[in-house]
C-alpha cells in the first residue's frame, strides 16, 4: 500500500527558531567494535561465550532455532544477572522455506493462588516471583522448529556452569550493585559470593548445581522443571518463605505460540512480539515517525530528539492503558499497529514546542533488565529472542540445590489498572520487543535489546539509524541514544541522553525547548545492549553493543 508522507511545515520554522542542525553522522563513522561480516551463519548475543555456543551449533548443522536455543541456555549461565531458567522471554522466528513468521510467548505469569487484597508486590524476595517461562519457551521452540535434540543444545550451557568462566567487568559491576539484597538469600550468596565477598572481574564464576539442573532437563525434558524434582524444590522454597507459587502453578504453565505484531516503515516490514509485550509500541512509534523527514532533521539535532520524545510519550499511553494479557483482556492489536491510529496520535505534536497535555486517542474509535540474541543460519532462517529476570538478579532468590535464580516479574503489576491490572494466573506487561525487519519479502534485520522502559525507545532509534540514516549495524548500535517517554511540560520534563556524544549546541537547543537534561558521559548500560544482524547483498553484517559484553560471531 502506497502511503502519502506528510512533512510538517512547522518543522522548517522550528529549525530556523532553533538555529539549524548539525550531524556528526552524515558520513560513516568509525566504531569501537568492528562490524563482523560473514556469509553462512551468524550469532549475536550479550556474551562472547554464549555467541560461540550458538556458532558451534550452526557449524554442526543446526538451524537458527537450534542455535538461538543453545545460545539462550548458555547466556543464562554466563549472564546470570539478566536471564536464566528462572526467568522468561519472547522469541520471534522467520522460516524462509515457508516464508512465514511466528512468535512464542514464554512470559512469566502470576500464581493461580490469589494475592492479599490491595497487595503491592515487593521488588525482591519470594513474594516478587512469578511462574518462570524460559524452559517451556525454549523447549517449545526447539521441538516445533529446531532439528537437534534437547541434550545437544543444553550440554554446552551445562559445561559452562560446571567448569566456570571468567567474570567480566560488567558482571562484576552488577554483582556489586545488587550485593546488598543478595545477602538476604544465603544460597544465592554461595553462587555470586562463595568466599563471602562479591566475585570480582577476573574471578571464576561456577554454578555446579545449575549444571546438574540443565542436564536433568536435557534428560527428562521440560517436565523435569515443571512437574518433577525441580518443581518440587521451587514449590518447597516458596512455601518456606511466603511465596505464592506451588506445584500446580508450575505444572499448568505453557508457552503460547502467537501471531506476531506487524507494521510497515518506509517500505520495510516490521515483525515484532505481540501482546502482552512491547512490539506494538515500536511499530506505533515508527508509524508516527513516518510522518516526518528524519534525514532532513538530522541525526543529532535537538528537533529530532524532541520529536522522538513526543512520539514515544504518545505510544506509551497505550502501554499503561490498553495493553494486557490477551488471554484475559481484548487487546486491539490491529488498531494499535495501524497507520491511521498513529497519524491521529501524531496530529497534536508541535515541533517548535513541548506538549504536556494532549487529547488521548481511542484505538477502537476508528478502523485503524533483560538480554537479547539474534541468529541467522545458512538457509536464511532468522530469529530474534529476548529474555529476562526483570531486574538484575531478579528477586535475588536462588532455589537451594538447583542453581536457579528466580525472576521478580510480579512487580510489573504494581500501579497498573484496567487491562494491565493483576489477576491470578495472568501474564504481566513488559516492553521487551525482539524484532525482525523484512524488505521486499526478504529478511533485512534481526535485533533487540534489554533496558526495561528504554527498550522501545532504543529500538526505534536503531531502526531509524538503519533505514533513515543509512548506518551500518555496528554504527547504528554505537550511535548515542536518548530516552524520554513522559511529558510534563516545559521545565518539568527530563530528557536523558548520552550527551558526551552530541554537539553542545544540541543540548543547548533542548534546554531552549524547555527540557531538563540528564547527560551521560559515556555509552551507558542504562540505555540497553542491542545485538543485531543485517543481511545485505548476500552477506551477514553483525553488530554487538559495547555498553555490555556483546559479541557477534559468524562463519
Amino acid at each position: 500500500m502506497k502511503r502519502v508522507k506528510r512533512f510538517m511545515p512547522m518543522a522548517l520554522i522550528a529549525l530556523l527558531l532553533i538555529g539549524g542542525f548539525q550531524s556528526v553522522f552524515a558520513q560513516k563513522a568509525p566504531t569501537v567494535i568492528p562490524e563482523v561480516v560473514s556469509s553462512q551463519g551468524m550469532v549475536a548475543s550479550a556474551h562472547p561465550l554464549a555467541s560461540q555456543v550458538g556458532l558451534d551449533i550452526l557449524k554442526a548443522g543446526g538451524n537458527a532455532v537450534d542455535a538461538v536455543v543453545a545460545t539462550a541456555f548458555a547466556n543464562g549461565v554466563v549472564e546470570p544477572n539478566a536471564n536464566g531458567l528462572g526467568g522468561e522471554g519472547y522469541i520471534v522466528i522467520y522460516r524462509k522455506a515457508e516464508n512465514k513468521a511466528t512468535s512464542i510467548d514464554y512470559r512469566s505469569r502470576a500464581s493461580f493462588n490469589p494475592a492479599k487484597a490491595g497487595e503491592k508486590w515487593p521488588s525482591y524476595g519470594h513474594r516478587a516471583v512469578a511462574v518462570p517461562g524460559t524452559v517451556a519457551g525454549l523447549t517449545t521452540a526447539l521441538e516445533k522448529y529446531g532439528t537437534m535434540s534437547l541434550a545437544q543444545v543444553i550440554e554446552p550451557a551445562a559445561k559452562l556452569a560446571e567448569e566456570g568462566f571468567v567474570v567480566s567487568d560488567t558482571l562484576a559491576g552488577t554483582i556489586s550493585d545488587n550485593f546488598k539484597k543478595a545477602t538476604e538469600n544465603p544460597y544465592l550468596m554461595s553462587i555470586i559470593a562463595p568466599t563471602g565477598l562479591p566475585l570480582e572481574a577476573g574471578d571464576v564464576y561456577k554454578n555446579p548445581d545449575l549444571a546438574k539442573t540443565l542436564r536433568l532437563i536435557a534428560k527428562e525434558g521440560p517436565d523435569a522443571f515443571y512437574k518433577g524434582e525441580i518443581a518440587k524444590a521451587i514449590a518447597a522454597d516458596m512455601k518456606a518463605h511466603g511465596g505464592l507459587i506451588d506445584e500446580n502453578d508450575l505444572a499448568q504453565y505453557k508457552a503460547i505460540e502467537r501471531e506476531p505484531a506487524t507494521g510497515l516503515y518506509r517500505g520495510y516490514d516490521i515483525v515484532s512480539a505481540p501482546a502482552p509485550v512491547g512490539g506494538f509500541l515500536l511499530i506505533q512509534s515508527l508509524n508516527m515517525l513516518e510522518n516526518y523527514n528524519l534525514k532532513f532533521l538530522g541525526f543529532d539535532s535537538a528537533m529530532k530528539l524532541h520529536l522522538f520524545a513526543e512520539v514515544l510519550a504518545r505510544a506509551f499511553d497505550d502501554y499503561y492503558n490498553v495493553l494486557g494479557d490477551p488471554d484475559y483482556v481484548d487487546v486491539p492489536m490491529k488498531a494499535l499497529t495501524s497507520q491511521g491510529y498513529a497519524d491521529a496520535k501524531a496530529k497534536s505534536i508541535k515541533l517548535d514546542a513541548m506538549t504536556s497535555k494532549y487529547d488521548k486517542v481511542d484505538p477502537n474509535s476508528e478502523h485503524w533488565s533483560t538480554t537479547h540474541m539474534s541468529v541467522v543460519d545458512k538457509d536464511g532462517n532468522v530469529v530474534a529472542l529476548t529474555q529476562t529476570l526483570s531486574s538484575f538478579f531478579g528477586a535475588a532468590v536462588a532455589v537451594p540445590g538447583t542453581g536457579v535464580i528466580l525472576n521478580n516479574e510480579m512487580g510489573n503489576f504494581n500501579g497498573k489498572s484496567g487491562s494491565s491490572a493483576y489477576a491470578p494466573g495472568k501474564r504481566m506487561n513488559t516492553t521487551i520487543a525482539p524484532t525482525l525487519i523484512m524488505k521486499d519479502g526478504k529478511s533485512f534485520a534481526t535485533l533487540g535489546t534489554p533496558g526495561a522502559m528504554r527498550i522501545v525507545p532504543t529500538l526505534a532509534q536503531i531502526v531509524t539509524n538503519l533505514i533513515d540514516y543509512g548506518m551500518g549495524i555496528q554504527e547504528a548500535i554505537e550511535a548515542p541514544r536518548m530516552y524520554c517517554t513522559y511529558l510534563q511540560g516545559p521545565g518539568k520534563t527530563t530528557i536523558e541522553l548520552e550527551g558526551a556524544f552530541f554537539p553542545k549546541k544540541t543540548l543547548d537547543d533542548l534546554a531552549l525547548l524547555g527540557y531538563k537534561i540528564k547527560s551521560y558521559d559515556k555509552r551507558d548500560l542504562y540505555f540497553g545492549g542491542v545485538q543485531g544482524i543485517i543481511i545485505e547483498d548476500g552477506q551477514l553484517h553483525g553488530g554487538a553493543d559495547p555498553r555490555r559484553d556483546g559479541a557477534v560471531f559468524g562463519y
